[in-house]
């Protein structure tokens, strides 16, 4: 891989450097669809000749509500060779949140999906910073509810733009984007991130997933998140390969894109990882083309999955605010519940609330802090006391709980936000969805507080069924019964035919939270089902 001096470390300037050097390669692979370093460096310079045409310029703030897309794409490196600044929306926000990331970012510009635009129309007169709506592809001028205090414009007029390379002052340490958080712990925060990141984390992508001028790296996880557009995408690039982009996750085509792309490797997230281990085996399941799947976390049987796909997994740890952090080392075997080991571009430790270390095996929250310039974002825009507190004592913490072992390896136990405590007892919430998620009948499980009449907690379980299988509540609890402590138990019981899910496969606990007990909960309690002390 080539390494990049620092005043060249900005994405604009390295999609044109691959376009001189390797311009007639294929860089993006999309359905039937092949673009190459070149065709992409020249349709970016028309969008953003298109976009300087409009009056963007460097540091302006543009919304993309946007699934995944070749316009998706043009738009991102349009705004790089300008230096204005990206803010992608997660594409299932609508209402207040979406007005909230539009208002709070400070975007004159948002660039809308055709079939997106009414979640923008809706919010049209809370959101006063907005002039102009760029829409994709196009549309009908009927079609379209906003008012007159906004200039709407086709995305397609933009590509009557020079392609020659608009004249721009980007420097790597300007910002790229600014990616928002979930906010489940107060508002959405918006996390800096400058072009120098997002070719740092590329370039340690490349290094820890062995990346070379042959890989072809498959995402079905959306641009509007950092994984996709930073691993995979750029990744991708700064390695001569090859981007795959599938438009979402879909088990039913997650191998047969696979296949088709022909791709070497792919990053999932530790929810679909399991999903994919519960369909059934078939013959076909080790035909396939990958070499490397990188994901977040992994099922007690990720040995077997490694024989039954004939793959190498890498597992991760990290957030939107620092990148990929930890990585099971390549040559090494993985140990059995571990994230991995510290990359060398960060240190990383285990604090008790009180920011004092942790010894070995006790539980507490990972902090970060990077060895590297850009190794972590600049900060929280406009959120300078949450920026203050997020890095206090120079650290910066993560909300998420774990411990490490004598031998440096992390070992992930849950988020703070979805930690239980029951009586006493501190409960992980994923751990009592790795043994409900065990269970041969069960396709995935969420497992979330809901109040107790005795204070503190009470453990709930949302759960599906894989297809075609019936269970009844007593079963699963006698399973769960055998194999965590009583404590741990779940109370209530539900199955469902589906769980409530992020555009990236997260499970949105807070709307089962909300729920909580309903009228179709099993209680164990009132079942008169007694636990084995």
């Amino acid at each position: 891989m080539k390494e990049y001096k620092f005043e060249e470390r900005t994405v604009g300037y390295i999609l044109e450097d691959k376009a001189k050097t390797i311009g007639e390669k294929p860089f993006l692979l999309h359905e039937d669809v092949k673009i190459t370093y070149k065709e992409l460096d020249e349709k970016a310079n028309r969008v953003a000749n298109g976009l300087l045409g409009l009056g963007i310029k460097k540091g302006d703030k543009v919304c993309l509500i946007m699934g995944n897309s070749i316009e998706f794409l043009y738009t991102w490196f349009a705004l790089a060779k300008i230096g204005a600044v990206k803010v992608p929306i997660n594409i299932a926000l609508k209402g207040n949140l979406l007005r909230y990331i539009i208002d709070h970012s400070d975007a004159s510009v948002a660039i809308v999906d055709n079939d997106l635009v009414d979640r923008v129309v809706f919010v049209q007169n809370e959101i006063k910073k907005i002039k102009t709506i760029i829409i994709v592809p196009e549309y009908e001028e009927k079609e379209v509810g906003f008012g007159p205090q906004f200039k709407i414009r086709k995305f397609t007029e933009l590509y009557k733009g020079s392609s020659k390379r608009p004249p721009s002052d980007v420097h790597f340490y300007d910002p790229m984007a600014i990616l928002y958080t979930s906010g489940t712990t107060g508002p959405s925060k918006g996390a800096i991130l400058s072009h120098a990141h997002y070719y740092f984390i590329a370039q340690q992508a490349n290094y820890y997933m062995r990346y070379d001028e042959e890989s072809v790296l498959y995402s079905c996880l959306p641009l509007f998140h950092a994984n996709a557009s930073m691993l995979s995408a750029l990744g991708a690039m700064l390695a001569h390969g090859s981007y795959a982009m599938g438009k979402r996750f879909s088990l039913t085509t997650f191998w047969q894109e696979i296949r088709s792309y022909r791709a070497t490797h792919t990053n999932i997230l530790g929810s679909i990882f399991p999903l994919l281990w519960r369909q059934p085996p078939s013959e076909d399941d080790a035909k396939n083309p990958l070499k490397v799947m990188n994901t977040a976390l992994l099922i007690p049987e990720f040995e077997e999955f490694e024989r039954r796909f004939d793959l190498k997994l890498v597992t991760m740890y990290g957030t939107t605010e620092t990148g990929i952090v930890m990585v099971s080392p390549f040559e090494e075997k993985i140990r059995p519940g571990f994230c991995g080991k510290p990359l060398k571009a960060y240190d990383a430790k285990i604090f008790d609330d009180n920011d004092i270390e942790c010894g070995a095996e006790t539980i507490g929250e990972i902090v970060v802090r990077g060895n590297e310039p850009y190794s972590q974002m600049d900060c929280y825009y406009n959120m300078p006391e949450a920026t203050v507190k997020a890095f206090r004592n120079l650290w910066y913490h993560s909300g998420d709980f774990a411990y490490r072992d004598e031998d440096g390896y992390f070992y992930f136990v849950d988020r703070k936000k979805d930690a239980l405590r029951r009586r006493g007892e501190n409960i992980s919430s994923f751990e009592v969805e790795g043994v409900i998620s065990s269970h041969p009948k069960v396709l995935e499980s969420a497992v979330f507080a809901v109040p107790s009449e005795f204070g503190e907690d009470d453990v709930m379980a949302a759960v599906v069924l894989k297809s075609g299988e019936k269970m009844t509540p007593e079963e699963l609890i006698a399973f769960c019964e055998e194999r965590m402590a009583y404590f741990a138990v779940p109370r209530y019981l539900e199955f469902r035919e589906s769980l409530p899910k992020t555009p990236t496969a997260r499970v949105e606990k807070y709307k089962l939270r909300e729920e909580g007990v309903t009228k179709g909960t099993w209680d164990r309690e009132k079942a008169g089902y007694k636990l084995k002390r």
